[in-house]
């Protein structure tokens, strides 16, 4: 019984191990919400992914993790205000394989965007 014990405790940690190491490598994308409105929809695209935050009060942030594999390109924003004012471009460089890559896309007041 001891046996059975050590191994499900072991399966378990190794399982906790590969998801907290596999966030730790992924790259992410940050978007923060400083315009004091709320925005009510935030979306991203990559060469080969989408990733769709929802959206954000003022003073809010949400953090998306993304695969790996990317084409070359950039990192292309829409934010929908509260008017269904709809704010695009571009920041950023995305390439293959960018290990714990992490990019923040700030929204400030008038609608400003800024990327770090």
């Amino acid at each position: 019984m001891k046996l059975i014990a050590k191994i499900v405790i072991s399966i378990l940690v190794v399982i906790a191990v590969v998801y907290y190491g596999s966030a730790f490598v992924m790259p992410s994308v940050t978007v923060v919400n400083k315009s004091g409105d709320v925005v009510e929809q935030v979306e991203v695209a990559l060469p080969n992914s989408n990733l769709n935050f929802g959206a954000l009060t003022d003073g809010e942030e949400n953090t998306l993790h993304y695969s790996l594999e990317q084409s070359d390109g950039v990192y292309n924003y829409q934010f929908k205000s509260k008017s269904s004012v709809v704010f695009r471009g571009s920041c950023g460089y995305v390439t293959n394989n960018e290990i714990h890559k992490r990019v923040v896309i700030t929204v400030n007041k008038s609608n400003d965007v800024a990327c770090s």
